[in-house]
C-alpha cells in the first residue's frame, strides 16, 4: 500500500525540483546574453569616445605609455589613422582592421575576439575584447543569478514536507481515530479540518456507520420481539407436551394432541414469517423480469380458494385487466398471499372478498376489499410495523404478514395503502405498480 503523504512529497518535490532547474536554466541564458549585451554595450562606449580634438593626443600619449599591467587589461583599443601604423593600447596586439562599422568575431593566435569597429573618413576606431574574459564575465553575472534558486530549491524541499504534514494532519487524526477504537464503536469520525475533497468520504463513511447502527438496532428489536413472540407458543407448547405426559382418557388425549398440533402450527408459521423477514431484509439484490401482474394475483388468489370455501367466505375477482410490469414474481406472490390471508383470516364466516387489477396512468393497481372489522383510524399509521396486530387477539396472527408486505413494496418501488371502507365494515389493500410497456 503506498503511503499518500509520501506520493505527494515525492510529486511536489520532483516538480518544484524540475520547475527550479527550469527557472535557473532559464535565468542563466537570460543573465549571460544581457551581460554579452552589456559587454558589447560597453565596446560601442569606448569607441564612440575615441574621437576627433582634445582628447586625441591624451589618448595617443596614454596608449604610448601604457604600463604592463594595463597591456594585460581585458579590453584593446586600436586607431588607425590612415597608412600610419596602427596605435594600440596593448603591445604586439595585432589583430586585422574592421573594413566596416559595428560588431565581428575575430581570431588571434587562437584566441577569441569580441570586435567593435568605427570606420571615419580620417581613422578607425576599433576596440576589443578577449571571448575568455566575456565568458568568465557572464559566469559571473549568471552564477549571481542562479544563488537564489540554488538556496530556493532545498528551501522548498522543506517547506513542502512541512506543508504536506500539516495538510494531511486531519486525515492522521481521522486514521488514529478509527483505529483507536472498538468493533462496537459507531460514532461518526471526526471531520473538522478536512480538506474539501476528502470530506465527502468521511461523510459517506460517517452516514454508512449511522445505517449500520441503524441496521443493528433493528436487528437487536425484531430479534427481541422475535423472542417475546415465539415464548407464548412455545410456553404453550412445553405445558401441552406435560399435560400428555399425564394419565388421560383416550378423547382427552385426542383433543390435547389436536391443541399441540395447532400450536406447532402456528410456531411454525411464527418462524417461517421471521425467516422471510430476516430475508428481505438482509436481501439486497433481487433478480427482476417482465410479469403478468393479473396473472400472478389470480394464481395466489386460486391457492386461498380452498380455505375460503371451508369458511364460507366469497372471495372472487370482480375486475380484470393484463398489466405489465418490471418486477420479482416470488417477491409478487409472497406480498399478496399476506394481503389474501389476512383479509381470510379477519373476513367473518361467509362474508365477501372482492379482487380487481385495474390499469390507468400507467400505474397498475390491485385492489383487496373484505367486509371484516377494519382497523381504528388511529392504529392505521402503525399496520406495517413488525408484531403489531390491530385486530383482535381471538384472531390468529403473527404480527409480521404486514411488515413483509411493506418490505417487498419498498424493494419493488410499488405503493400500498390500508384504508377502511366507506360507510360499512372493511378494509381495502391497494397496492400500486409502475406499468411496462412490452415492445
Amino acid at each position: 500500500m503506498t503511503s499518500l503523504k509520501k506520493q505527494l512529497t515525492v510529486w511536489l518535490i520532483g516538480l518544484l525540483t524540475m520547475v527550479g532547474l527550469l527557472a535557473g536554466g532559464i535565468s542563466y541564458w537570460l543573465a549571460k546574453e544581457d551581460a554579452s549585451l552589456l559587454l558589447d554595450h560597453q565596446l560601442r562606449l569606448v569607441a564612440e569616445s575615441i574621437n576627433k580634438g582634445s582628447q586625441l593626443p591624451a589618448m595617443q600619449a596614454k596608449l604610448a605609455d601604457e604600463s604592463e599591467d594595463e597591456q594585460e587589461s581585458d579590453l584593446v583599443i586600436q586607431v588607425w589613422y590612415g597608412k600610419n601604423p596602427v596605435r594600440s593600447s596593448r603591445s604586439n596586439f595585432n589583430l586585422p582592421r574592421g573594413e566596416a562599422s559595428g560588431y565581428s568575431d575575430a581570431s588571434i593566435h587562437g584566441e577569441k575576439w569580441r570586435v567593435y569597429t568605427i570606420v571615419y573618413p580620417d581613422r578607425t576606431v576599433q576596440t576589443s575584447q578577449s571571448d575568455e574574459v566575456r565568458r568568465e564575465s557572464a559566469a559571473d553575472a549568471t552564477l549571481h543569478a542562479l544563488l537564489p534558486i540554488a538556496v530556493l530549491i532545498p528551501l522548498s524541499w522543506i517547506l513542502v514536507i512541512i506543508g504536506v504534514s500539516r495538510i494531511l494532519k486531519p486525515l492522521a487524526e481521522v486514521t488514529r481515530a478509527a483505529t483507536q477504537r472498538d468493533a462496537a464503536s459507531l460514532t461518526p469520525l471526526p471531520t473538522d479540518g478536512l480538506p474539501e475533497e476528502v470530506s465527502p468520504l468521511i461523510n459517506e463513511i460517517n452516514s454508512l456507520l449511522s445505517r449500520i447502527g441503524g441496521a443493528i438496532a433493528s436487528q437487536r428489536h425484531f430479534l427481541l420481539d422475535a423472542a417475546h413472540e415465539l415464548r407464548t407458543p412455545l410456553t404453550a407448547l412445553q405445558f401441552q407436551i406435560e399435560n400428555l405426559s399425564k394419565n388421560q382418557s383416550q378423547d382427552d388425549l385426542e383433543e390435547r394432541i389436536i391443541e399441540l398440533k395447532s400450536g406447532i402450527q402456528r410456531a411454525s408459521h411464527i418462524v417461517g414469517q421471521l425467516l422471510k423477514m430476516a430475508r428481505y431484509e438482509t436481501e439486497k439484490a433481487t433478480v427482476r423480469a417482465r410479469v403478468d401482474l393479473g396473472e400472478i394475483v389470480k394464481s395466489c388468489m386460486a391457492d386461498f380458494i380452498p380455505i375460503a370455501e371451508k369458511r364460507g367466505i366469497d372471495l372472487g375477482m370482480i375486475h380484470y385487466e393484463s398489466a405489465y410490469i418490471w418486477a420479482n414474481s416470488d417477491d409478487l406472490r409472497t406480498l399478496f398471499n399476506n394481503l389474501l390471508d389476512n383479509a381470510i383470516r379477519y373476513t367473518p364466516e361467509r362474508g365477501q372478498i372482492d379482487v380487481s387489477v385495474n390499469v390507468s396512468m400507467q400505474r397498475a393497481v390491485v385492489k383487496i376489499v373484505d367486509d371484516g372489522p377494519g382497523i381504528p383510524e388511529s392504529l392505521l399509521p402503525r399496520v406495517f410495523d413488525r408484531f403489531f396486530r390491530a385486530g383482535n387477539h381471538e384472531t390468529e396472527g403473527s404480527g409480521i404478514g404486514l411488515a413483509i408486505v411493506h418490505t417487498i413494496s419498498n424493494r419493488e418501488s410499488a405503493e400500498v395503502t390500508l384504508t377502511n371502507r366507506q360507510g360499512r365494515n372493511g378494509l381495502i389493500a391497494t397496492v400500486s405498480f409502475k406499468t411496462f410497456t412490452p415492445e
